[in-house]
C-alpha cells in the first residue's frame, strides 16, 4: 500500500471556472461528450451544466428533479441517458433519476423516470456496468454497500458489502460515511472510503458481483482519521493511462498511479481549493476538472467551485 510522496515538478496551474453562492455545494460532476460538464449539488435537486471552455463559464440550471432535495454522483448509461443519485433529508429512500441529455444546439434535459431505492439514506458515487450500461452501481457511504441498480426494470440489489467499504467505528464516522467514490475500470472495481481514507479495488464480474479480494492500494497514511476531522478521499476519476486523480479534503488533489504511488497533484494549504468533493478527467486528458463544497467555518465563507487544472 503506497504511502504520499511529494510531487516531482512544479504543481500544474489552477483556474477557477465558476463559484457559486454560499450555501451551495458541488457535489459531484461528470463530463458530457461535447465537453461541457453537468454538475449536482447537495443543496437542493437542480442539475446544472458549464461550458467550461466559455469566455466566461456560468452555471446554467438545466432541470430541477422532483422527490430530492439534494443530488450525487453520475454515471453514463449510453444513448444519451444518464444517471443521477438523489434523496431527500430525513427520508430513508434515496432514489436514481434517468434523465435524457441533449446537446446539439441549446442543452436539453428531461426526466425519464425515477428508480425508487428502500432502506438507503443516500448514495454517492456511481458506476455503469460496461456489459450492462443500463445497470449501475452505486456507493451507499452510510450503510457501506455497494448497490445494484438495474435502471430499466428498477430492480434494486446489494452488490456486496465488506469491512472496507463501512464508515468504521471512529468519532462522526458514520457523519463522514464510508464508501464514497466509485469506478468500473479493466474488470475492478475502484472505491474510495471517506471516513478511513483508503483508495481500493476488488475484481468484479460482468454483472458486478466481487470475484476475489479487496485490495487497498493507498491511504491517506497512519494517524490520519478523516472521521476525527482529518484529511479525507472524495470521489474521483481516470485518465486514459489507468492515473487516478483524487479529491482529497480539505484543499488538495492526488495523483496515485495504477502501481499505487501516490502524490499531491494540485492544491494544497495555501490554495484555492476549497473543500474538493469530486475530480473528472476532460475527453482530451490535457485538463482535470474539480469540484468543490465550499467553506462554511471562519472568514470569508464560500460556497462551491468548479475549477480546471491544466495537466503540464
Amino acid at each position: 500500500m503506497a504511502s504520499l510522496s511529494s510531487p516531482s515538478r512544479a504543481a500544474p496551474q489552477a483556474s477557477q471556472l465558476y463559484q457559486f453562492t454560499y450555501p451551495t455545494a458541488v457535489q459531484s460532476l461528470f463530463t458530457l461528450p461535447n465537453g461541457c460538464l453537468l454538475l449536482s449539488t447537495s443543496v437542493d435537486s437542480a442539475l446544472y451544466y458549464i461550458d467550461p471552455e466559455a469566455l466566461f463559464p456560468s452555471a446554467q440550471n438545466v432541470i430541477t428533479l422532483p422527490t430530492s432535495t439534494a443530488l450525487g454522483g453520475f454515471a453514463a448509461l449510453g444513448d444519451g441517458f444518464y444517471a443521477v443519485a438523489g434523496g431527500a433529508k430525513g427520508d430513508s429512500q434515496a432514489q436514481v433519476h434517468v434523465v435524457k441529455v441533449e446537446t446539439e444546439g441549446d442543452v436539453n434535459v428531461t426526466l425519464y423516470h425515477t428508480v425508487p431505492v428502500p432502506n438507503t439514506a443516500s448514495m454517492a458515487g456511481m458506476a455503469a456496468l460496461p456489459k450492462h450500461p443500463r445497470t449501475i452501481l452505486a456507493a451507499d457511504p452510510i450503510g457501506g454497500r455497494v448497490l445494484r441498480v438495474d435502471t430499466a426494470d428498477s430492480c434494486v440489489s446489494v452488490a456486496f458489502e465488506h469491512a472496507a467499504l463501512k464508515p468504521g467505528d471512529g468519532r462522526d464516522a458514520s457523519a463522514r460515511g464510508g464508501v464514497r467514490g466509485l469506478e468500473i475500470r479493466d474488470g475492478h472495481l475502484y472505491f474510495t472510503n471517506a471516513a478511513k481514507a483508503t483508495f481500493g479495488r476488488v475484481p468484479i464480474d460482468a454483472n458486478g458481483t466481487s470475484t476475489g479480494d479487496v485490495e487497498i492500494l493507498a491511504s491517506l497514511g497512519q494517524g490520519h482519521d478523516a472521521a476525527d476531522g482529518g484529511i479525507s478521499y472524495g470521489d474521483f476519476g481516470f485518465d486514459k493511462e489507468g492515473n487516478a486523480f483524487v479529491a482529497v479534503r480539505p484543499s488538495s488533489i492526488h495523483k496515485i498511479t495504477p502501481r499505487g504511488v501516490q502524490s499531491v497533484f494540485a492544491g494544497g494549504a495555501d490554495s484555492n481549493f476549497l473543500e474538493p468533493t469530486s475530480v473528472v478527467v476532460s475527453g482530451s486528458g490535457k485538463s482535470v476538472y474539480v469540484s468543490t463544497a465550499g467553506r462554511d467555518t471562519g472568514y470569508p465563507i464560500s460556497g462551491g467551485q468548479v475549477l480546471k487544472v491544466h495537466r503540464t
